[in-house]
């Protein structure tokens, strides 16, 4: 099982930040993500057995939306370069971490190793 923990930083206008340089500018969003076998079912949307790091953020993706969907806003604050800095910082850097033999790819005993 992997926990992952995504914070989302929700960007306040830089004179903000400057008049309080001490406010707490981000909100942080708790994601506990299991990567079983519905994780990869889910996220496999080519079928063919394994994720590449698209198909993972996808899902990542497809998560967040849901998390969010109640929460106009969360919807509104966390813009796309928020999204793309997530995926950059966090999503791809595990993604390659799991992947063992650096194919691109992510298989199930790739995803078993790594849950040990």
């Amino acid at each position: 099982m992997l926990s992952a923990v995504l914070l989302l930083v929700l960007l306040q206008a830089a004179a903000t930040q400057a008049a309080n340089p001490e406010s707490r500018f981000g909100r942080e969003i708790k994601m506990d993500v299991q990567l079983d076998a519905a994780f990869l079912a889910a996220a496999d949307t080519n079928h063919d057995g394994a994720l590449d790091l698209n198909e993972f953020t996808a899902e990542f993706d497809r998560r967040i939306d849901a998390m969010i969907a109640g929460d106009v806003e969360a919807q509104r604050k966390i813009k796309p370069a928020d999204r793309a800095k997530m995926r950059e910082g966090m999503i791809a850097p595990g993604f390659r971490g799991m992947d063992k033999n650096s194919d691109g790819l992510l298989t199930k005993d790739e995803v078993k190793s790594f849950s040990r």
